[in-house]
């Protein structure tokens, strides 16, 4: 299978979690995005970087690494399949969210006069997630090599050229929005607490890349450099990239829906540069589709992992020559390609982009609420250690901090954005995220059924070949 350097695990744990589409959702907070970036960084993603690479690390030398082998090996298989079904369902939910965005911008730059049309539209992104899926077929090493040319093209680049547009901004003396405040005086953002909740999903998914552990040199040293590499570049490209956007836009000016087009056009056209609004656009969507490289791939080796624990028909755990469960990946494709077609039913779009967001962010908070506990009882009933945190009060410090962190952040998750409440009232919108979640969640008690149910006619089989004898 080969193994992942450096650099390339690296760029596949940020072009995971970064993406320049977060920018104008962080920047619209205007002066009051420092303090709420430290919140959301010692309450998500300070906890989530240390106690992933930790565990990780602990089990480095295992044959499975990732979100079901840790609560697995805390709780038991059940709860291991609960954790990774959660996560497994979130990306599925945050699929078609994504593909409408890489799919309605491509047709936006390219071929505007169709961009309306919706079979249009659905066909691109289908074709657009057939052709991620064929990719990962190939194995993680050259998915991943993709995947690192989307970052450095999709991500990097355009917050470069946000940070030079800054910079000239600034040198030519034009007028600034943005001055960093003293003090902890929240002001009218105290009023608004969704903010936590934009700043944490910016943070969302860096630990899904430790299931290609065993693809890695000296796995237990290169993934815990990797993560916290990673993180230091997360929160670096998406602190300087909003406060650059701040700068030069009004918070009030940002539109949480077509602010990255908006900024580069009134940056660009400042400068006489108007023309190349597009070619930048076209990074963000590299950017993105590097996004769903990962996450296509990587929740679906956990999945076979729990399959070839008999939570699903053993043909779904058989893992190809590269690597990877061909059939979860391909069943993964169908239910998308149904997602997709499944937007015909929604009049208005951002509705529809918004409800898929909120849910999937819902869900995946459930598997992270495992994911810290789990890590609770393995630091007090492990033989085994990791590599970085030595303090046993560090730990359990850190690992609270997240649980917190996270409880909040699904707390508030309940509260719809004022744009979805225009379209439709609070307690319609309430039973259908309260709906969506406790539907989705469970959905897992399937799984269990079913390996125990076939647990009993392995048993009763046992018993009878035991008697013939």
């Amino acid at each position: 299978m080969g193994s992942l350097s450096l650099p390339v695990l690296i760029g596949l744990i940020v072009v995971s979690v970064d993406s320049v589409r977060n920018i104008p959702s962080l920047a619209i907070f205007g002066n009051h995005l420092p303090i709420f970036f430290l919140i959301g960084i010692l309450f998500f993603l300070l906890p989530v970087s240390f106690i992933s690479a930790e565990l990780s690390a602990t089990f480095s030398k295992d044959e499975d690494n990732g979100i079901y082998h840790w609560v697995k090996q805390a709780y038991g298989k059940d709860m291991g399949m609960f954790a990774i079904w959660n996560l497994w369902i979130n990306s599925l939910i945050w699929f078609p969210a994504n593909l409408l965005f890489i799919g309605s911008t491509f047709l936006t730059i390219f071929f505007p006069k169709v961009a309306s049309h919706q079979s249009i539209l659905i066909a691109v992104m289908v074709g657009i997630f057939w052709f991620i899926t064929l990719l990962n077929l190939k194995g993680i090493k050259e998915s991943a090599r993709v995947a690192y040319a989307c970052l450095l093209l999709g991500v990097i680049l355009p917050i470069v050229v946000l940070l030079a547009s800054a910079g000239i901004w600034v040198f030519n003396g034009l007028p600034t929005h943005f001055t960093f405040h003293h003090g902890l005086d929240l002001g009218s953002a105290s009023s608004n607490m969704s903010a936590l909740m934009v700043i944490i999903t910016s943070f969302l998914g860096i630990e899904i890349t430790s299931v290609h552990i065993n693809r890695v040199a000296n796995p237990k040293r290169t993934f815990t450099i990797a993560i916290l590499v990673a993180s230091i570049l997360i929160v670096a490209l998406m602190f300087v990239g909003s406060i650059a956007m701040a700068m030069m836009i009004p918070a009030e000016h940002l539109s949480l829906y077509n602010g990255l087009a908006q900024t580069f056009q009134v940056i660009l056209g400042q400068f006489g540069l108007g023309y190349m609004g597009p070619a930048l656009l076209c990074m963000v969507v590299l950017g993105s589709v590097g996004a769903l490289i990962s996450w296509t791939i990587s929740p679906a080796i956990g999945m076979g992992q729990a399959a070839r624990n008999g939570y699903m028909p053993k043909a779904l755990g058989k893992f190809n020559k590269n690597g990877v469960p061909t059939a979860i990946l391909l069943i993964q494709a169908v239910i998308i390609t149904a997602f997709c077609f499944a937007i015909t039913l929604f009049k208005n779009m951002n509705d529809f982009y918004w409800y898929l967001i909120s849910l999937s962010t819902a869900i995946y908070l459930l598997m992270y609420m495992a994911m810290f506990m789990a890590g609770i009882k393995l630091r007090k009933t492990s033989t085994k250690n990791g590599t970085l945190l030595k303090s046993n009060t560090m730990f359990y410090l850190i690992s609270v901090a997240g649980l917190i962190g996270v409880i909040a952040t699904f707390i508030i998750g309940f509260i719809p954005s004022s744009q979805v409440l225009q379209s439709e009232s609070l307690t319609a919108y309430l039973t259908q995220f309260i709906s969506g979640v406790v539907i989705v969640s469970l959905c897992y008690f399937g799984f269990v059924i079913y390996r125990r149910r076939n647990l009993k006619s392995e048993a009763v089989e046992a018993r009878i070949v035991e008697n013939s004898i």
